[in-house]
Formats: structure tokens, sequence, C-alpha cells
């Protein structure tokens, strides 16, 4: 939906195969078969970036319909709670950390094998403005997105000789 689903239906426009993976499996039918109407290649894997054997599997799935991963595109995302950092719930600021942070580092972890074998790939990760400077009353958002960004940084400085690129975009107010 979003972001997520605009990109993945440019991509199939460019002539990309996109594999679309979300926890919505009808919000990601629905992008799939937008994909499909105009005459794109997609497919439809529902899975949780914050578990890893989800994203190995949706990964070697990707991998036997689609072949080997290319482009990887962090999209996964949410604002988590709103409120003073001593009101929310612990739990629910932690999992916007592990959505925002966890999910990205997975995905990568489980695609980058491949890109350095081939000595080529790309993986974008959406961050956000919000991770510059502080958030009130959005702290596990600003901290998580403050997080993706060095995240990427560091992962860029380490595959760079393996012909692989790693970028951190921030979107704007969408």
């Amino acid at each position: 939906r979003g972001i997520g689903r605009a990109m993945a239906q440019e991509l199939a426009r460019a002539g990309a195969a996109v594999a679309a993976a979300a926890r919505s499996e009808d919000q990601l039918t629905e992008t799939v078969a937008l994909i499909e109407d105009e005459g794109g290649r997609a497919l439809a894997l529902p899975a949780d970036v914050t578990d890893q054997q989800s994203v190995e599997c949706a990964v070697a799935e990707t991998e036997r319909q689609l072949g080997p991963v290319d482009l990887l595109v962090n999209n996964a995302g949410g604002g988590g709670q709103v409120g003073p950092l001593w009101e929310v719930e612990p739990g629910a600021w932690w999992h916007c950390v592990e959505v925002n942070l966890r999910g990205p580092f997975l995905c990568a972890r489980a695609v980058l094998p491949g890109m350095i074998a081939g000595r080529r790939g790309r993986i974008i990760i959406t961050s956000s403005l919000a991770g510059v400077g502080p958030w009130p009353y959005m702290s596990a958002y600003a901290i998580s997105k403050a997080a993706v960004t060095r995240l990427s940084e560091n992962m860029a400085a380490e595959v760079e000789a393996y012909g692989v690129s790693v970028f951190a975009v921030h979107p704007g107010p969408v």
C-alpha cells in the first residue's frame, strides 16, 4: 500500500519482475493484480519482516520463481505509539523499532549473499527526516529511522568492494 505499492508498480513498468512482501495478504494480492493488469510480472509473498524465517522463506521463494535478487527495497515501516517516552507501552515502542530496523537488517542479510556472489546489487532502505533530529512524542519512530540510516551507511561501506550499493532514502511527507 502507499509508497511500497507505488514503487512496485513503477519498477514493474520499468520492466522489473517484482516480488512484493508484506503481512497484509489482501493488499499484496491487489498490488500484484494491478501490476499484472498493466502487463507486468509480480509475485505476492506474505511475510513478516521482523521474523527471520519468514524473511528467508520469502527470499528463497523469490529466487526460485524470479531468479536472483538485484534490487531490495526495504520499505516496511510503522510510526509506533504517540506520546511521551515514559507513557508509551514498552512492547509497542520496541515493536516499532523491530519493524523499522530489524526488518531492513533481516531482509538485507537474506539477499546479500547472492548479491555479493554475483558482485552486483542495490539495497534501498526507506528512512525519514524524523531520524535527523528529535521528534518529540514519536521517539521509537525517530530513533529507529536514525538507526536505519546508520545501518545503510555501515552496510554500504561493507559491501562496496563487492559491487553492491546501499542507500537510505527520505521520501518526505506522504
